[in-house]
């Protein structure tokens, strides 16, 4: 729980109980994790051989819904089922992406924050991170929608050479290096 809601929940309860199964900003154990450093201009080419190399379902989050909207044209001129989810869709449009999604009639979603701890697909092979997060701690939350339901995870994060101080606050809050 964030610590600003925390504080306003103990402001106006009587005697509240948290109760938590990891600590905030716990990575989950079964997702392996690698971190490449990558000028932005190259992120669709990396991107590219990302796509190559993993051939199951992608769940890719980039910072803005128009880099969504970019990511997805892009990925869609790879011949890769591809749908998009962010605030600019409408419910009907999200929903008929991550349902897509979860039938395998795409490939890879492409979201915004808005998918980091709503999806519950139980079946994500890789997780993106084409941006980083602008919280720290939406990273934990991309990076659990996969590995989950006992399988094996794995998530890619992209980062510029310029976001050294970012990925050491990630680094920071998981308690180990990328």
């Amino acid at each position: 729980m964030p610590p600003d809601i925390l504080k306003l929940a103990t402001k106006f309860m009587v005697l509240p109980i948290s109760i938590e199964i990891d600590p905030s900003g716990t990575a989950a154990k079964d997702v392996s994790q690698e971190l490449f450093i990558v000028k932005e201009a190259l992120k669709n080419d990396v991107l590219k051989m990302l796509l190559q190399k993993y051939r199951g379902t992608v769940l890719l989050f980039t910072r803005t819904k128009m880099k969504a909207s970019r990511v997805t044209r892009n990925i869609r001129a790879m011949d890769v089922k591809v749908a998009e989810i962010h605030s600019n869709r409408s419910m009907a449009q999200r929903n008929q992406a991550i349902e897509g999604f979860k039938r395998g009639r795409y490939r890879v979603l492409v979201a915004t924050d808005i998918a980091s701890r709503g999806i519950d697909i139980s079946m994500i092979e890789l997780v993106i991170n084409y941006d980083l997060p602008d919280d720290t701690e939406n990273y934990v939350h991309r990076i659990g929608r996969t590995g989950r339901a006992g399988q094996e995870g794995h998530a890619i994060t992209l980062a510029t050479p310029t976001q050294s101080h970012d990925i050491r606050k990630i680094e920071s809050m998981i308690k180990m290096t990328l």
